[in-house]
């Protein structure tokens, strides 16, 4: 069985330019950041082709800073102080029932999520997010909203599987991959509930997997999800200017 690959999708698809356009604005993104010195980091937003804004007003950082990230014109994080975490939310995408069989197993090209696994996932990405969040060095934890409170919350959403239901007459013991989902970080402020930021990456686990060990390897999964929310978090503060640790 292989060892968990993830598998990531940023943004919208590939970025025009070739790989000299791309080193030279890599190499000025550097120089700027480089300049702003004691001052702290800048973020630079997404100019050209690679302009968007969304629905509530938020623009996307130019994506050889952050991936997929998009925020409040002129973001400053300094301010904020401590954290409060908000409760943690997933949601599966809608699989119309279906007859399965051997046959139409073949084509799928994903499953529905019984009952008891949706509860044993959003049980452990409460649990693994919360820890994850936690340990952001950046902040402080609050039990309330605060004028130096920082509002945050992960989602996973348009959860799909990709291990068959069992039908008689099947044995599938490998599966491509297992778990595929759109991982969200999104921050507001604790008083106003202004939306700050939100980052939006696609994650798919790939395989091969044995099919009866994708249950057994949901935590660990789980736990590779919530520590990239974590370190968005952690990259979003430094080029905002926040400490790498509170003092």
């Amino acid at each position: 069985m292989a060892t968990p690959r993830r598998a990531a999708r940023h943004g919208r698809g590939a970025r025009r330019g070739g790989p000299p356009t791309r080193a030279l604005l890599a190499a000025a993104l550097l120089a700027l950041l480089g300049s702003a010195g004691e001052s702290g980091a800048q973020l630079i937003l997404a100019g050209g082709g690679d302009t968007e804004v969304t629905e509530d007003g938020l623009h996307r950082v130019h994506p050889d800073m952050m991936a997929s990230a998009w925020v409040k014109p002129g973001l400053d994080l300094t301010p904020y102080r401590r954290v409060f975490l908000m409760p943690s939310a997933v949601q599966f995408r809608h699989i119309p029932p279906k007859r399965y069989t051997i046959r139409t197993m073949e084509t799928a090209d994903s499953f529905p999520v019984n009952d008891t696994d949706q509860a044993m996932l959003r049980r452990l990405f409460a649990e693994s997010s919360r820890e994850a969040l936690s340990a952001v060095r950046s902040y402080e934890l609050s039990e309330r909203p605060g004028r130096d409170v920082l509002m945050v919350q992960t989602l996973l959403t348009d959860v799909i599987y990709g291990v068959p239901p069992d039908i008689s007459g099947s044995v599938v013991t490998n599966v491509r991959w297992a778990w595929e989902a759109t991982l969200i970080l999104e921050l507001r402020d604790s008083m106003s509930d202004e939306v700050l930021a939100r980052m939006v990456e696609r994650e798919r686990i790939d395989g091969p997997f044995f099919s009866a060990m994708v249950t057994a390897l949901t935590p660990s999964i789980v736990d590779t999800w919530s520590r990239v929310l974590s370190r968005r978090l952690e990259e979003l503060s430094d080029l905002s200017g926040r400490p790498d640790v509170i003092r």
